[in-house]
Parts: C-alpha cells; structure tokens; sequence
C-alpha cells in the first residue's frame, strides 16, 4: 500500500508515476464492467454454467497476473523518476558526478558506465554494451506478462476440448433410445457446449485485457531506456571524455 500511496502521490508531478495511474484508469473500466456484467446476470452465468470451473481458474489467474503488473509498474516507475532526475542533475553539472550509492537498476547502471572511464578507449563502446544490457534487465520484468497472457488463451482453447469431450461423452448415453435418456443426453450436449463457448470468451477476454496491463509496462520500460539514452549520450559520455570529476 505504501508503493502504490508513492507511485499515487509522488512528488514533482514529473510524469514517472502516469504509467500506474494508467493502469487504475483501466482497471476502474473493467471494474465497472465487471458490476454491470454481474447486475445483467452475465457473471453469474459464466460461473455458474461452466462445469469444469475452469472460468473461475482463469479469474483467478487474470487477478493474480493484474496484482503483479501493478507491482511491476510501480518498481519501473520509481526506475523512470530516478532516470529522470540523474538527467536533470547531468544537464546541469560540469563534471562526472560521484558514483550513485542506491540499488536501483539506473543507479548500477551509471555506476557502470563511470567505471568504464578506467579504460578511455573503451568508454563509448562499454557505455553501448551496457545501454543493452539495462533494457534487457528492464524487459524481463515484463516478460511475464507475455506468458501470462498466453497462458490464459491456452486454458480457454483447454475448456473448448474439454467441452467438446462432454458433448461426444454425451453421444454414448443414446444406445439405449427413450425419451429420458435423449432428454438427458441433450443436457449433457448443452452443458458441454456451454462449458465450450463461456471458457474460450473468458480466456479472450481476460488474455486480452491483461496483454492491455502489459502494454502499459512495456511503454514504460521503453520510456526508462530512451531516457537512459539520452542522458548517457548527451551528457554523461562528453563529461566522462573530458575526464573531469568533482571532488
């Protein structure tokens, strides 16, 4: 709660913290879906005609994945503020500042490139490497998100074979032809057909929205590298070249 009382009243106003209140925006929508789904009797429906539960397994699995893009998003958040402070504070200084003390991925990452200053020749080349490097450790946070998304896909085209079973599991029940077992056997047929079509809408839906939250941390990794960038390339690499440094 206080990560996300941060990401809401951060200070500055400098814009690192839009990508989480992005994500409360969308999340308020489906929200209000949500309850206008659940008054029309949608919701009850979906959970209730499903009889392989596994649309309560996809909702389950959308509220966990959704939890952790807002973790993520507010951690790349504080990423993208201190990013755009380091840059503020280059564009003003006249020497290589002191090496960053935090344990923040842009702190390292400055702290690396200052490193790199041992070796002159070097210094562009290793800044380049590590530029790479950063986005890539910034990217494999998100990653899950694209496993998560695809994961729900799976389990809605899981539900339509399952349904699909229960239809064809129905057909046996007709050896013995009668009115009560045709009655019975239609039952069964409607129920796996339900099970087939509400578990492939609710894996669409929820891989969808949730691909909707990772779309969201993946700008905002992208806004964190090209600000890294910039502040390397425009500020950082000419004072590291004229080899100055505070005292």
């Amino acid at each position: 709660m206080a990560q996300v009382g941060d990401a809401i009243m951060a200070p500055g106003r400098s814009g690192a913290f839009d990508a989480v209140l992005k994500w409360v925006l969308l999340m308020a929508l489906i929200a209000v879906a949500a309850v206008v789904s659940y008054d029309y009797g949608l919701l009850t429906y979906l959970f209730g005609a499903d009889k392989s539960k596994i649309t309560v397994l996809i909702a389950v699995l959308y509220v966990g994945f959704s939890g952790h893009c807002l973790w993520i998003l507010v951690e790349l958040a504080r990423e993208y503020r201190r990013a755009l402070q380091i840059k503020e504070t280059l564009a003003r200084s006249a020497k290589v500042p002191d090496l960053p003390q935090g344990n923040m991925m842009i702190d390292r990452y400055m702290a690396d490139v200052i490193r790199s200053r041992e070796h002159p020749s070097e210094v562009e080349g290793n800044a380049h490497l590590l530029m790479m490097s950063l986005g890539a450790s910034l990217r494999r946070r998100t990653k899950i998100g694209t496993y998560g998304t695809d994961l729900l896909y799976k389990l809605g085209m899981l539900g339509t074979m399952v349904g699909f079973v229960m239809m064809l599991n129905s057909m046996g029940d007709l050896s013995n032809f009668d009115i009560d077992t045709l009655r019975g056997a239609l039952q069964q047929m409607i129920a796996g057909m339900a099970v087939s079509l509400l578990t492939t809408i609710a894996g669409l839906i929820g891989g969808i929205l949730l691909r909707l939250e990772y779309n969201i941390a993946d700008a905002l990794v992208t806004d964190i590298s090209q600000t890294a960038v910039s502040f390397t390339e425009v500020s950082l690499l000419p004072l590291l070249a004229r080899g100055e440094r505070d005292v």
